[in-house]
């Protein structure tokens, strides 16, 4: 019994140091806050959508953003170009994405439940956290005289974990948040890790007496 519930512990622990390696350093694709999950483009002034907007990305490595972009001949094929610059003045393009889509795909009446937004991936931005970055969306010569307009944006960073955790440790002005605030995250995340490994281990034990009590001889 003391050795099932050895080879348990040991299992359950193993699973949670895997778990805390994956959550800090696997990489993934993190999306950046904004007020409703996405950067609104509306011009407010003039009421009208444009072809821009402005995203700020929470972490380093910027290299997605996907396009709330509505067009009016749903028969035609649409030529564009996506552009990716820094939000100061005389700042050059750092990214040109060119995109083909069909005028089916960016319909200005998209269905209620259908996902209106289009995904535009590109090299990555280093050095993007908390830096604000302007996108904008130019037609090719064939669809000069079609509107085009960009309605929303959300954008995308391929991080890992560490650097997630990195930016919830703090405040929008770069300043470390208070030390209650980073005992309870961490002290949440060691709680996760733990309750998983526990559940591992709980379930190994189990397994290890019934095959115990499946494979011991009758006496």
């Amino acid at each position: 019994m003391r050795t099932r519930g050895t080879i348990a512990v040991a299992v359950g622990s193993v699973a949670a140091l895997i778990l805390v390696g994956l959550a800090l350093l696997a990489p993934m694709e993190v999306r950046h806050s904004a007020p409703f999950g996405f950067a609104l483009t509306l011009d407010r002034e003039r009421g009208i959508a444009v072809r821009g907007g402005f995203v700020t990305p929470n972490y380093p490595g910027f290299n997605r953003v996907d396009l709330d972009l509505r067009a009016y001949h749903p028969e035609a094929d649409y030529d564009l170009a996506v552009f990716v610059r820094p939000d100061r003045p005389g700042a050059s393009d750092l990214r040109a994405v060119p995109l083909s889509l069909h005028g089916e795909r960016i319909r200005h009446d998209k269905a209620v439940f259908a996902d209106p937004f289009v995904t535009v991936r590109f090299p990555p931005i280093a050095e993007s956290a908390g830096s604000r970055y302007y996108v904008r969306v130019e037609v090719g010569p064939r669809n000069r005289d079609d509107v085009v307009s960009l309605w929303s944006i959300k954008s995308y960073s391929g991080a890992r974990g560490v650097d997630v955790l990195a930016a919830f440790l703090q405040t929008r002005s770069g300043e470390r948040a208070t030390p209650p605030a980073r005992a309870v995250l961490l002290g949440l995340f060691v709680l996760f890790a733990a309750a998983f490994g526990w559940l591992v281990a709980a379930v190994t034990g189990f397994a290890l007496r019934a095959s115990g009590r499946r494979f011991d001889p009758p006496r």
